[in-house]
């Protein structure tokens, strides 16, 4: 008789819930709001979380869930808060809870150990080898996320803003902060950024990108520095989880950063197989909502 998975992958943005086979066939999908375990108010979050779960059984009414798999952010030394919660909605007494790092390192690798870099907004490396698991950087865009997304945008408007005083390289970047924001008005596009700094910000690395396919050199700069700091989060947390130079393991890179494909991910493969040769390095395979399945898949087959 087939047994069904309830995966559930929850974030700072969206709650994403899937029903699967035990062989891993997804046959319901559903979403719904954020539900960071920390960032997220707790009613709000655990009101997001039952709302995907109903909207995914309703699409597949009179099955009986046999195994919960949760991987949350924010939920790290609190699973057994988020366990008990999800217990108590008496879908099924079986529940795994896990963090989004580690959902995300399982569907990236379609397996469960290896490393993972992920590069969106922010960034962060995790890992996982013989059940020991390491996470670097994930710091928030105050004290870390180098290389991401906001990281980049906030050093190619600082440079344009330097171009426009004076004060360093000339840098197309300049007139790409005039177009992204729609004024060449400097006391107007101050108060723009000011308004909604994290994500504008952080939208402006897709210009810091497209500055550095037309040669740039301020922006490549930018954009080179960004690939190995990501290179970094991996090295490091190989180094963590006792991986030698000779090793040969597998690394996954996921996060609308990496689409800058030549200029970044050249950069961050070259820095990485300096210090390891025989890594594999790759896109992620599949999404985190993959991986939360995966691991219930894994859980089950032991038994």
């Amino acid at each position: 008789m087939a047994r069904y998975i309830l995966g559930i992958d929850g974030g700072g943005t969206k709650t994403e819930v899937a029903v699967a086979t035990d062989t891993g066939e997804i046959i319901s999908k559903a979403y719904s709001g954020p539900s960071n375990w920390t960032t997220t108010p707790r009613k709000v979050a655990i009101e997001n979380i039952i709302e995907g779960i109903e909207s995914a059984l309703r699409q597949i009414p009179n099955i009986k869930i046999s195994l919960i798999s949760a991987g949350v952010a924010g939920v790290a030394k609190k699973e057994w808060e988020l366990r008990d919660f999800l217990r108590s909605l008496n879908i099924s007494d079986d529940v795994i809870v896990t963090t989004d790092a580690h959902i995300a390192l399982a569907g990236a690798l379609l397996d469960t150990e290896g490393i993972i870099v992920i590069a969106g907004t922010g960034s962060i490396g995790y890992g996982r080898r013989n059940n020991i698991e390491k996470r670097t950087g994930g710091w928030g865009y105050l004290l870390g996320d180098e290389g991401s997304a906001y990281d980049v945008g906030r050093r190619g408007i600082i440079a344009g803003l330097k171009a426009y005083d004076g004060r360093g390289e000339k840098t197309v970047l300049l007139d790409m902060i005039y177009e992204y924001l729609g004024t060449g008005e400097m006391e107007a596009l101050i108060k723009i950024i000011y308004e909604k700094a994290k994500d504008i910000i952080s939208g402006f690395a897709r210009y810091v990108v497209k500055a550095g396919e037309l040669g740039d050199k301020v922006a490549l700069e930018i954009l080179k520095s960004a690939a190995y700091e990501l290179s970094l989060l991996a090295i490091s947390t190989a180094e963590g989880l006792g991986y030698q130079c000779e090793d040969r393991f597998n690394v996954a890179y996921t996060g609308g950063f990496f689409k800058a494909r030549d200029i970044v991910i050249d950069s961050f493969t070259r820095h990485i197989r300096e210090k390891f040769p025989n890594v594999n390095i790759f896109p992620a395979k599949a999404e985190p909502i993959v991986g939360a399945i995966l691991i219930a898949q894994r859980y089950l087959e032991k038994g």
